[in-house]
C-alpha cells in the first residue's frame, strides 16, 4: 500500500468539513483494508460528523476488522462521553464502552470508564444500565481487582457501607490472586 494514499486519507480524515468526504475517504481506506485503528480514530474525532454518522462510520469499521473492533469501540465511546448534546450521547457513551467490553472482555477498562459515567447528582436511568455493565463485565476480565476496587468506592460513594466493604474485601482477594 502506498504511502501516498494513506498520508491522503489520513488529511482527509483530518481536515475535512464535509461528511461525504469523509465518507468517499473511508470508502476507500476500507477498500484498501487499511486495518489500522489509529487512522480511524481520526476520522471518528471529526467534529462534522453528526451523531449518527459516528454511529454509522463506527459500526461499519467494526464490522470490517474483527481485530481492531475494541479499540474502535472504546474510542467510539470516549468520543460519545466528551460531547454531551443530550442525554442520547451517554446512552451511546455506556452502549460503546459495553460493545467494547464484550468484544474484549479480559479487558477492564471499558469497565471502569463506563462507571465513571454514574451520575451521583441525579438519579439517571443509566444508572441502572451502568452496574448492569460493570456486574456481567467484571466475570470475565482478568484483573478484577481493579475492577472491584472501583465498584467499593461507587458504593461509598452513594453511602452504601456494607456493599463498600464487601467489595473492598472482594477487591483484596482478588488482589493477593493476580499477585500470586
Amino acid at each position: 500500500m502506498p504511502d501516498k494514499i494513506i498520508k491522503e486519507i489520513e488529511k482527509t480524515f483530518q481536515q475535512s468539513n464535509d461528511p461525504n468526504e469523509l465518507f468517499d475517504a473511508l470508502r476507500e481506506a476500507l477498500s484498501h483494508r487499511l486495518s489500522n485503528p489509529e487512522l480511524y480514530k481520526i476520522l471518528l474525532a471529526n467534529p462534522v460528523l453528526s451523531k449518527d454518522e459516528l454511529v454509522m462510520f463506527t459500526e461499519k469499521i467494526a464490522d470490517e476488522f474483527s481485530t481492531c473492533r475494541y479499540e474502535v469501540y472504546n474510542w467510539a465511546a470516549q468520543i460519545f462521553e466528551n460531547n454531551f448534546e443530550d442525554y442520547s450521547y451517554l446512552e451511546r457513551a455506556i452502549y460503546y464502552y459495553q460493545k467494547a467490553a464484550m468484544s474484549n472482555p479480559a479487558e477492564y477498562s471499558p469497565l471502569l470508564s463506563v462507571l465513571k459515567l454514574y451520575s451521583y447528582d441525579l438519579p439517571l436511568p443509566s444508572n441502572e444500565d451502568i452496574m448492569k455493565v460493570v456486574n456481567i463485565g467484571v466475570e470475565h476480565v482478568h484483573r478484577k481487582a481493579k475492577v472491584y476496587y472501583a465498584m467499593a468506592e461507587h458504593f461509598r460513594k452513594i453511602g452504601n457501607l456494607k456493599l463498600e466493604r464487601k467489595y473492598k474485601s472482594i477487591a483484596e482477594k482478588a488482589a493477593r490472586n493476580e499477585h500470586q
